[in-house]
């Protein structure tokens, strides 16, 4: 049964870093420029540290049910109806995730890329390879995702070579001269970004690890090392742009990367994009796993054909990913991401464990 197979830490380190990093990579510090400048690496470690709060409140919850996911445990805590109730939103917003990232990235493939292919060919085979590698069972998709890990590392390379080109130290200068307001307002775009360690909701009980807490050491030290990937990126962008041209640039990462000529290689841009598809994919496979698996816990009775749940999943991302070819659209949707994104990953799950908290509830082998 799907739910009855183990991944090991290293899996869960690998799906969380992963799923963390997506199409944000590219856009970063964009948003967080416009409240703190220059200072936006701050802001990127501020929302790390945010994150790293949040996956602890996530992991003491997940101790007080150990041996259940939440999608089964969730009843325990609100009752059965709005127990159904929060599984379907879990279902609608992970589905709406997978959904965003798929959008987000295609136009970025599109406006910079493939400029030819027609939209619904760029997210049609995104969510067809998604929901192939999804249909399986969670093991299958961790062994998935390490070899994954491989590609993101060439990444990781081409973005440290590339950004090392001319810049200007004293775009940083004077350190912390916006001042902590403006540093926290940063950080809340910031804390979008690491969306992707609420997977430890669902896959707690399918770790194996000897020790409760060497599961909380894997997801730390997955968030930290994507929190310093993002202020290495942040660095990398100050670096290069002026604070003028942060708050105008929405994909900078791009531009260092196009102007970046490497002897033995060109279009270095082009052959990142095309290698970091494979990143962005984990994100929307991971999401949809996520989507069937709360899915399958709406009713009373498990929903047990997890493939069939997923392909629906996927058709109904397609079909609604037609509409992202309009980029007043994708915005409005985005906005809209980021606020489910608050709600779903930070305020529920706290709110569940003080409510469990309240109630003393406990799940029992």
């Amino acid at each position: 049964m799907i739910h009855l197979e183990k991944i090991s830490l290293n899996q869960l380190i690998c799906l969380v870093i992963l799923t963390q990093l997506g199409v944000g990579v590219l856009s970063i510090p964009f948003e967080q420029s416009r409240h703190s400048g220059f200072d936006s690496w701050m802001s990127m470690l501020i929302g790390g540290v945010i994150a790293q709060f949040v996956i602890l409140i996530i992991y003491h919850l997940g101790k007080r049910y150990a041996v259940r996911p939440l999608p089964q445990y969730i009843s325990a805590i609100t009752g059965k109806w709005l127990g159904a109730v929060l599984n379907f939103l879990f279902a609608a917003y992970f589905l709406e995730s997978s959904l965003m990232v798929v959008v987000s990235y295609s136009d970025v493939l599109y406006r910079w890329v493939l400029y030819e292919t027609p939209w619904f060919v760029l997210i049609g085979i995104s969510f067809a390879i998604a929901a192939y590698i999804a249909s399986s069972g969670l093991r299958t998709i961790g062994t998935i995702t390490q070899v994954i890990m491989v590609m993101f590392m060439i990444c990781f390379f081409i973005i440290f070579i590339s950004g090392m080109g001319k810049g200007d130290m004293r775009h940083f200068l004077p350190i912390g001269s916006h001042g902590l307001l403006p540093i926290l307002k940063g950080s809340l775009p910031a804390f979008w970004s690491y969306a992707g360690y609420e997977l430890l909701l669902y896959t707690f009980p399918f770790v194996q690890s000897r020790k409760k807490k060497d599961i909380v050491m894997a997801m730390s030290i997955a968030n930290g090392f994507t929190t310093f990937f993002y202020v290495l990126i942040s660095v990398i962008v100050t670096y290069n742009f002026s604070e003028s041209q942060l708050k105008s640039i929405s994909e900078p990462m791009v531009f260092i990367l196009r102007k970046f000529n490497w002897p033995i290689l060109q279009s270095v841009d082009i052959l990142f994009m095309t290698i970091w598809l494979s990143v962005t994919t984990v994100t929307v496979y991971v999401y949809l796993f996520l989507s069937a698996r709360y899915l399958a816990h709406v009713r009373c009775k498990e929903i047990t054909n997890h493939p069939f749940l997923v392909f629906i999943l996927a058709l109904l991302g397609f079909v609604a990913g037609l509409w992202g070819y309009d980029r007043q659209v994708l915005i409005q949707f985005s906005k809209f991401h980021n606020k489910a994104t608050i709600i779903t990953i930070a305020i529920i799950p706290t709110i569940l464990f003080l409510v469990s908290l309240a109630r003393g509830k406990v799940a029992k082998g």
